[in-house]
């Protein structure tokens, strides 16, 4: 799905969607994550839009929906919220990631703060947010869902971890300058292991990959 013609703002050089439910979800988000998470789940949105601006230059993607990018990619770490008000006790971090945003989404439309989330809108949201971790799988999925785990990857070592190939050194500085990294490695280590004790059915084999792309 092509996005309508939408009012865009520029965040470190790079041009991206600015409408009101966009921008809640930037607050919402910030309010229930830490400065590394918040940072990083930014620095994610806007790697996505360069990745697929790239992607689609050189013909390997069809047009994107930028606000459902922009919504899945802030959204995308709300599994790992600071105040527990969204971490259930037996779903991955993806997953609670995903209904919350979803939820999140459908109580903005209700209150009349959103217009035209249809259920496509919806589940390509919760897709992507629930497979971003899953690259293998979520390359091959809607622009929606694979630019925002070419984000969130492309945001761990910049062009080393953009499985794309479209990431400059300029590009990764850039966007790092504007969100700092706050030791995101580090961080994101601290949340696994604190989910592994906490609910380690769900989280363990997570732990383990995460270790290892990030050795």
């Amino acid at each position: 799905m092509a996005s309508p013609q939408l009012p865009q703002k520029t965040i470190a050089g790079v041009r991206v969607v600015d409408t009101p439910i966009v921008r809640a979800a930037i607050e919402y988000a910030q309010a229930h994550s830490d400065d590394m998470i918040f940072n990083h789940v930014m620095r994610t949105w806007i790697f996505g839009v360069i990745i697929h601006r790239g992607l689609f230059a050189k013909g390997k993607v069809s047009e994107m929906d930028l606000e459902a990018h922009a919504l899945a990619a802030v959204l995308h770490d709300l599994g790992w919220d600071v105040t527990d008000e969204l971490v259930s006790k037996d779903k991955r971090f993806e997953v609670d990631g995903a209904f919350a945003a979803r939820s999140w989404i459908e109580e903005q439309q209700k209150n009349g703060l959103a217009a035209n989330w249809d259920e496509r809108r919806l589940q390509l949201v919760w897709d992507a947010i629930a497979i971003h971790g899953v690259p293998s799988i979520a390359r091959f999925k809607e622009p929606v869902v694979s630019a925002v785990t070419f984000g969130a990857g492309a945001d761990f070592r910049g062009p080393e971890s953009d499985i794309t190939g479209i990431i400059t050194w300029d590009d990764f500085n850039a966007v790092n300058e504007a969100f700092p990294r706050h030791e995101l490695t580090e961080g994101v280590r601290r949340i696994m292991i604190r989910l592994c004790r906490t609910k380690p059915e769900t989280t363990w084999g997570e732990l383990l990959r995460f270790l290892g792309a990030s050795a």
